[in-house]
C-alpha cells in the first residue's frame, strides 16, 4: 500500500475549507495549477474523485466528505501536538480543550466549569460563545470538544455522543430596587418594562406562553441573546428580567437586584453536550462525568 501523502491531504483540506483552488492557493502559497496537480494525485491515490465540479464551485463528493472529516481530526491533533510539546518545553504538560457556551447561559456557569477544569487537570482552555445553532455546527465540524446550552438536545441527533442535564430551575423575575414601590406580584409585570430573550430562544417561547396563559400584556423594552447583557440592563434599572436564581444569587444578596416573584411552571435547563468524533477529548469526558454546578 502506498503511504498517505500528508502534504497532499493538507492541500485537499485547505481547498475543502476555502471552497476553491484559487482561494486555497493563497492560503498555502502554492500556485493554482500546482495545487490542482497535487489534488489530482491525491484523488488518484484514493482511486476516487473527492470533489464534484459544479460551475466554478467545488463540492465534496461522498468520499471527499469522509476524507475531509479524517483530515480535520488529523490536523487538529497536529496543532494540539505542537501546543503540547511547546508547553512541555516550558516545563508544563497541558491538554487542550475547546468549550462553546451559549450566549443565554449565565456567566457563572461557564466560570464554574473553567475553574473545575483548571483546578483538577493540567489543561489549556479555550472558551467560545455563540447561539445554539452556531455552537452545534462548530461541534459537528470538530471545532469544539464540549458545549453548554440551555436547549434540550435532539434525542436522534446523529452528532451527539453524550449529553447531561446540569441544572433545571424555575425562573424568577428580578429587577432594580427602585421598582419595589410598584404593584405587587404579578401586577408589576404589566407596569414595568421587561428585557426578554430573543424570539428564537427556548426561554422566550416559554415566557410568551406564560404571559398568554396569565393574560399579561408585557411592555418589552429590549430583546437580547446574551444573558450578561440582560443582567446589566436590569442593574441599570431599564427593566425586569427573568433568570435562574443561581445566576444572580450574589446580586440578590448584595441587594443591587431584588426578586419580585416566580414564573410558576417556566423552567430553564442547562445541558452539557459532547459531540461524536473519532477521538474524544479526555477532559470533556472528565467534565461530563464529574462536573456539577454549585448550589448557591
Amino acid at each position: 500500500m502506498v503511504p498517505l501523502n500528508y502534504n497532499q491531504l493538507y492541500y485537499f483540506y485547505k481547498i475543502a475549507e476555502q471552497g476553491s483552488i484559487a482561494l486555497a492557493s493563497k492560503s498555502v502559497l502554492i500556485s493554482s495549477p500546482a495545487l490542482s496537480m497535487q489534488l489530482k494525485e491525491l484523488e488518484d491515490s484514493f482511486g476516487t474523485p473527492l470533489f464534484d465540479r459544479v460551475g466554478k464551485k467545488l463540492v465534496l463528493t461522498e468520499a471527499g466528505t469522509i476524507v475531509f472529516e479524517y483530515a480535520r481530526d488529523i490536523f487538529k491533533l497536529g496543532f494540539e501536538l505542537k501546543d503540547t510539546l511547546a508547553d512541555r518545553n516550558k516545563g508544563q504538560e497541558r491538554t487542550r480543550i475547546e468549550i462553546g457556551c451559549q450566549d443565554s447561559i449565565p456567566k457563572n456557569v461557564a466560570d464554574e466549569l473553567l475553574a473545575f477544569l483548571l483546578e483538577t487537570k493540567s489543561c489549556k482552555v479555550l472558551l467560545k460563545e455563540g447561539n445554539r445553532e452556531q455552537l452545534l455546527k462548530m461541534q459537528n465540524e470538530y471545532k469544539l470538544d464540549l458545549i453548554l446550552t440551555n436547549s434540550v438536545p435532539q434525542v436522534d441527533n446523529s452528532y451527539i455522543f453524550e449529553s447531561r442535564l446540569l441544572a433545571k430551575e424555575e425562573l424568577i423575575v428580578v429587577g432594580h430596587p427602585k421598582f419595589k414601590s410598584k404593584s405587587k406580584w404579578p401586577g408589576i409585570l404589566k407596569e414595568v418594562p421587561m428585557v426578554l430573550p430573543t424570539y428564537d430562544s427556548s426561554s422566550r417561547q416559554k415566557l410568551d406562553l406564560y404571559f398568554k396563559k396569565n393574560n399579561l400584556v408585557i411592555d418589552v423594552i429590549a430583546e437580547v441573546e446574551d444573558k450578561a447583557t440582560e443582567i446589566d440592563l436590569a442593574l441599570r434599572g431599564h427593566g425586569l428580567i427573568s433568570v435562574m436564581k443561581k445566576s444572580v444569587a450574589h446580586l440578590l444578596k448584595e441587594k443591587v437586584l431584588v426578586e419580585f416573584g416566580p414564573l410558576t411552571g417556566v423552567q430553564e435547563e442547562i445541558w452539557m453536550i459532547i459531540g461524536k468524533r473519532k477521538i474524544l477529548n479526555p477532559l470533556a469526558l472528565h467534565a461530563m462525568k464529574n462536573f456539577t454546578l454549585s448550589v448557591k
